[in-house]
């Protein structure tokens, strides 16, 4: 099997035990987020239904405000029940029954006319209603005279449209027939008003009729205005006493304070893990394409989901009936450790995903989703990459100002204008912004230190001058301190010239040669002139004494504690390159003779991000600048220029990460520093030795105090 085989396979395997680990983590994340969602944590105890004697006098555990269902029902029920049935004029009836009147007084009308037999007549008169008039009725209309007939039937016309023209309903029906008779002509005589009446009687009918359609809408109108009712049950409350018998609002509340056994609601239960599932696979998703090296960091990705899932956790036992103070819950407190700890691109899709699940918690809230992303988003853009305490207090700022105007434009929307709640929200959202600052300043150094990673406030430490090691540097080494002084200011300024972290770049730069001062005398910053070690030694010694200060850096790092990350960069900023001054003197000793070239070689890795490679080009192009004694500014270029194509050639850049376009902005950046520190200097005259301090040219002063 060839050398590339097996480095493929290698690279394989780990290929495929990262992916494997970020799935396992996605898995795990599912089911922890799904049973903090999904459980209730208060026991339910008591398995009641309705109507059965309570055994028990029970008490609520806690405060809880919920939507109660069954009154809401209720109010909904009176709502409709308030709304008067819509009745409809029907046209129709009323020409009906007038045209009944018009036939049956004509045909009255003409039986009282043909002489002979009266029973035929009253035949005619009888059939001319249904039900027919009374007997005494029929008579006293064939003895009346024309005249008085003519009156009558006149009236009864005139009475009909009287009274059909106001609103009759079936209830009105047979209250108008008893006012009837107060409608007849009070010019006619008794017994003609009472005919007038027999003959509009009959034919009276309900002339508005019901709207079923329109009155179920007017109901169902009332009630959708009603909101639900929101029902409050305080900490200590009894909800059931022990005899009473169990009605369903009683169910209801205990429902509410999780101390009945409802029946699992598998629709409701599959939703929710269908919306889990998303959330997890966004995340998964993320990590795997724009944050991969996560996937070979278990403590970082064990980190994720420790935060995320305890989030969650007290958003379940905050959020729930709680819907006033839950604006106070510091979920951007979370998202801004994620930023510090492992990145603000990781932390923004986080800040999605724990907004999500608090929307979710807290019933599908567009609401409480909405000020939770705001709030963390602001949180995120403050305080990444910080490098001063009071960041945390503007980025608590910040989120209070932010969270409140959220939910007052929520509060606006639902047309809740109260001065005393914006005054209420206000103060909430101030302690939100407090509370997100604490934790994040209060979590970050323990949390960092507890899961290995380097965090800005032990950069911070670390970069201060009373450091213990950094302090050994300086006394021991001085000369090597004075080279990391350098390498720190070009690697901090070309780090930010790409967006690299600087203040990673600026400490590590401190520390990257800290093994120097276990030997400070076999490196030339920090010999005396004329009294070189390695002129006594063979080059291979030579070599592995020069080499040994990356190891013996390492091993220091190790006792002093120093990150993970500045570890990992003292190992790379010499990546796998050659010992080269010693290699040329072993080369030329051996003449024709073979030179393993290993025992010349750093042991490595390589630079694997950027701020490494950014630390070896700052380390290689300072020691050759001052080095040469040439400065003038083409040289400086020249020197740069031959180191970076040097670093390429030996493959030394190959997995850090940098693009052509990143090391063409670092190398212009160092040869403008570079050209800065070595500017040339003014010749200043000599002055005759019987010159007095008082006489001579200001000049020489400041000759005094810059030899250089």
């Amino acid at each position: 099997m060839t050398p590339n085989t097996v480095t493929a396979s290698l690279k394989a395997l780990r290929v495929s035990a990262a992916t494997t680990r970020l799935g396992g983590f996605g898995g795990a994340l599912f089911l922890a987020l799904l049973f903090v969602v999904t459980f209730q944590f208060i026991p339910g105890r008591y398995q009641l239904v309705e109507g059965d004697v309570s055994p028990y006098t029970i008490k609520a555990p806690n405060k809880v405000t919920y939507a109660s269902q069954i009154r809401t029902r209720e109010e909904k029920t009176r709502a409709a029940a308030a709304v008067s049935e819509v009745y409809v004029l029907d046209s129709a009836v009323v020409d009906t029954q007038r045209q009944k009147l018009v036939d049956a007084l004509r045909q009255i009308g003409d039986a009282r006319h043909p002489a002979g037999s009266v029973e035929p007549r009253r035949d005619v008169i009888v059939a001319a209603y249904n039900p027919p008039l009374r007997a005494q009725s029929i008579d006293d209309i064939l003895a009346l005279s024309d005249s008085e007939w003519q009156a009558v039937s006149n009236d009864a016309q005139r009475v009909f449209d009287i009274v059909m023209r106001g609103r009759i309903t079936e209830a009105q029906v047979e209250q108008v027939r008893n006012v009837l008779p107060a409608y007849t002509n009070s010019s006619l005589a008794e017994r003609q008003a009472s005919l007038v009446v027999q003959l509009v009687l009959p034919l009276l009918r309900a002339n508005f009729v019901l709207d079923q359609d329109a009155t179920a809408r007017a109901r169902q109108e009332a009630q959708d205005r009603v909101q639900p009712v929101r029902v409050t049950i305080e900490r200590g409350e009894t909800i059931l006493r022990d005899g009473d018998v169990v009605r369903p609002l009683d169910l209801e509340r205990l429902e509410a304070a999780g101390l009945r056994n409802p029946s699992i609601d598998w629709r409701s239960l599959g939703a929710t893990a269908l919306l889990l599932v998303l959330f997890t696979l966004v995340l998964v998703l993320f990590i795997r394409h724009f944050r991969p090296e996560l996937q070979s960091q278990p403590r970082a990705l064990l980190l994720l989901g420790l935060l995320v899932a305890v989030t969650v956790l007290t958003m379940k036992l905050v959020v729930p009936g709680r819907d006033l103070w839950s604006y106070g819950l510091p979920v951007a407190a979370p998202v801004m450790l994620v930023a510090l700890l492992l990145g603000a691109d990781l932390a923004i899709v986080v800040n999605l995903v724990l907004a999500a699940c608090l929307g979710l918690i807290a019933g599908n809230s567009f609401e409480m989703t909405t000020v939770a992303l705001l709030g963390g988003f602001a949180g995120t853009m403050l305080v990444w990459r910080f490098e001063r305490l009071n960041t945390f207090f503007l980025a608590g700022v910040c989120i209070a100002i932010v969270n409140f105007l959220s939910t007052c434009a929520f509060a606006l929307l639902a047309g809740d204008v109260d001065a005393r709640r914006f005054a209420l929200l206000a103060a909430i959202a101030a302690m939100n912004g407090m509370l997100s600052a604490a934790l994040t300043l209060g979590t970050l150094a323990a949390i960092g230190h507890l899961f290995g990673i380097t965090t800005t406030l032990g950069l911070l430490e670390l970069a201060h001058p009373t450091q213990p090691l950094f302090r050994r540097l300086l006394t021991e080494a001085p000369g090597t301190y004075h080279h990391s002084i350098v390498v720190a200011n070009l690697a901090e300024r070309a780090a930010e010239a790409i967006g690299a972290d600087a203040l990673l770049c600026r400490v590590a730069a401190y520390y990257h040669d800290v093994g120097k001062i276990i030997r400070p005398y076999a490196f030339i910053e920090n010999q005396v002139p004329g009294d070189n070690i390695h002129d006594r030694l063979d080059p291979a010694t030579s070599a592995r004494m020069i080499a040994a200060h990356v190891p013996d850096g390492l091993a220091l790092a190790k006792r002093y504690r120093l990150p993970d990350r500045v570890r990992d960069m003292i190992a790379q900023h010499h990546g796998t390159a050659f010992v080269g001054t010693f290699y040329q003197r072993a080369v030329k000793a051996a003449g024709n003779a073979t030179i393993d070239q290993a025992g010349f070689r750093y042991e490595g890795p390589k630079p694997r991000s950027r701020e490494a490679a950014i630390l070896m080009l700052a380390d290689g192009v300072e020691a050759a600048v001052r080095a040469s004694r040439d400065h003038a500014p083409d040289v400086i270029e020249q020197l740069v220029r031959k180191i970076f194509s040097d670093r390429l050639a030996d493959g030394q850049l190959d997995e850090c990460g940098l693009t052509l376009g990143d090391m063409d902005r670092v190398r212009q950046v160092f040869v403008r520093v570079l050209r800065a520190m070595f500017h040339p200097r003014i010749t200043y005259p000599d002055y005759p030795a019987e010159a007095t301090p008082a006489t001579a040219p200001v000049v020489a002063s400041a000759a005094s105090v810059d030899p250089n």
